[in-house]
């Protein structure tokens, strides 16, 4: 069994991998990745790899790390980093090192699925687009804020307006918070339609991230929801 660990801008995931299939841990926010939660969850385990995502906070990532050297220090731990070349893809970055790893991993993952040009929109704190042809040579990508980066920029950058965070009837709204989650679930299903439009007919649309199951229900494009893509990128560099 191997432990595998995507550590994100706002939360913790991380699923135990063996025989090829992935069991899903508990989700941890960032206040919640204490010692002493990360030693309950883990020590009964017994893992033969490590592997790290880390694009969240360094400090958390040095929680992480004492625990699992404290628990399993015969075991080596694989911080993963972004490639020029592996697994099938080619970073299309000028300074391939400055793609992020979350989006480096699921490039991979979703290079094994397919070989078609694929397009993958993490839909999480921010909202990343990257774009995969059929040899596996990623296009280049785009980044935007995500759904509640969008709503608190709204809050605390006008007077009046209010932290909307609850679900509303999706369309034109009569009301300010039912306007503000429609404007901004319409902005990322409008941001996924407008490269969609631009892309080969065969384009794969996949959506992953915490906030792809919201905006998968309202893309006007057929698409395949996979939410731990960066999980399943991690399993395959092991």
């Amino acid at each position: 069994m191997n432990l595998l660990l995507d550590l994100g801008n706002s939360r913790l995931k991380w699923a135990c991998a063996e025989n090829g299939q992935l069991q899903l841990g508990q989700t941890l926010l960032h206040h919640e990745i204490t010692p002493q939660t990360l030693r309950a969850l883990w020590q009964d385990f017994r893992p033969k790899k490590i592997a790290i995502s880390c694009v969240g906070k360094a400090e958390l990532l040095n929680v992480i790390t004492t625990i699992t050297r404290e628990l399993w220090n015969d075991i080596s731990v694989h911080i993963a980093t972004t490639q020029v070349c592996a697994f099938g893809v080619t970073n299309g970055y000028s300074q391939p090192e400055k793609l992020g790893v979350d989006r480096w991993l699921a490039l991979i993952a979703v290079r094994q699925k397919t070989t078609v040009p694929v397009c993958i929109v993490d839909c999480g704190t921010a909202i990343t687009v990257d774009v995969l042809d059929a040899d596996g040579n990623h296009q280049g990508g785009l980044i935007c804020a995500g759904l509640m980066l969008m709503k608190t920029a709204l809050a605390f950058n006008t007077a009046d307006l209010p932290l909307a965070n609850s679900p509303h009837h999706v369309g034109l709204a009569i009301e300010t918070e039912a306007a503000i989650y429609n404007g901004t679930l319409f902005a990322a299903c409008g941001l996924i339609e407008r490269v969609m439009s631009e892309l080969p007919a065969n384009t794969a649309l996949f959506l992953t991230g915490g906030d792809a199951p919201i905006i998968a229900a309202h893309t006007c494009k057929s698409l395949t929801l996979e939410t731990n893509l960066v999980l399943q990128g991690l399993a395959i560099t092991l």
